[in-house]
C-alpha cells in the first residue's frame, strides 16, 4: 500500500508529488485510485481516526493513501466574498493549495469525522467551507473537477443508536449531490472512550466492509 501522512511535512510531500504529477489539469481517468483521508478531530488518534485506519487496512494494495490532519495543518478562517466585488477568489497559497492539490489528485476523498453536537467538528466544516471558495477560483473549475470522485465517511459516536449521527451523514450526502460526486454513504462506529472502538465487534466488522466497492 502507498501512504503518506500529512501534517508538518505536508508542503514538502505536496511539491514532491507535483513535480511528478500534477493533477491540477490531468484529464479525468487518467490515474489510479487514489484515497485522500482527512481526518478532523480535535484529538490526535481519537476512534474515529482508528477506525479509518483500521478500514483502510482492507484496501487494496495498490491503492495510493494519504492521509491529512486538520488539526495539524495551519489554514485560514474562510471568508465569505461570494457576493463582494466579482465574487472572485484568489488561488490558495501555503498550506490551504497543498491541501486543495491533494483534494484535487484524490479519486476519492474520506471525511473522517466523529459526531460533534450531532454535527460536523469545526476543522472539517472549515474545510467544505474552503471548498465554497476553491470553487470561485478563475479558470480552477473546482467542481467541476470534483464531479465524479467518490465521497465517503466515517464517524464514531458515543451512542449504539446511530440515528444521532442523521444530520452530519445527511449534510454529507447533500454536499456529495451538489458537488456531482458519488456519495459512499457513512461507516458508522460506537465508541465512547479513547480506545473503545477497537472492543466493539459490531464497527470492527461494518469497517472491514466498508471499501469493498473500491
Amino acid at each position: 500500500m502507498s501512504s503518506n501522512n500529512i501534517g508538518s511535512k505536508f508542503n514538502n510531500q505536496m511539491n514532491n508529488e507535483a513535480a511528478s504529477n500534477s493533477d491540477m489539469d490531468e484529464a479525468p481517468g487518467a490515474k489510479k485510485i487514489h484515497f485522500l483521508f482527512v481526518l478532523s478531530s480535535s484529538r490526535s488518534d481519537g476512534n474515529t481516526a482508528q477506525l479509518a485506519r483500521y478500514a483502510a487496512s482492507f484496501l487494496d494494495s495498490n491503492v495510493q493513501q494519504t492521509w491529512v490532519s486538520l488539526q495539524e495543518l495551519d489554514l485560514p478562517e474562510f471568508v465569505d466574498q461570494r457576493h463582494q466585488g466579482n465574487g472572485h477568489y484568489m488561488m490558495p497559497s501555503g498550506n490551504a493549495l497543498a491541501l486543495l492539490q491533494a483534494t484535487l489528485n484524490a479519486t476519492d476523498v474520506v471525511l473522517v469525522t466523529p459526531l460533534y453536537w450531532y454535527s460536523l467538528p469545526t476543522l472539517a466544516k472549515r474545510y467544505l467551507d474552503h471548498w465554497s471558495g476553491w470553487m470561485r477560483v478563475a479558470d480552477l473549475q473546482f467542481r467541476e473537477k470534483m464531479s465524479g470522485k467518490r465521497l465517503w465517511n466515517i464517524t464514531v459516536l458515543s451512542d449504539e443508536d446511530t440515528s444521532y449521527a442523521s444530520t452530519l451523514v445527511s449534510s454529507l450526502e447533500l454536499t456529495a449531490g451538489y458537488m456531482q460526486m458519488k456519495w459512499q454513504g457513512s461507516l458508522l462506529g460506537y465508541g465512547n472512550r479513547p480506545g473503545d472502538i477497537m472492543q466493539h465487534e459490531p464497527s470492527l466488522i461494518s469497517a472491514s466492509q466498508y471499501f469493498l466497492q473500491a
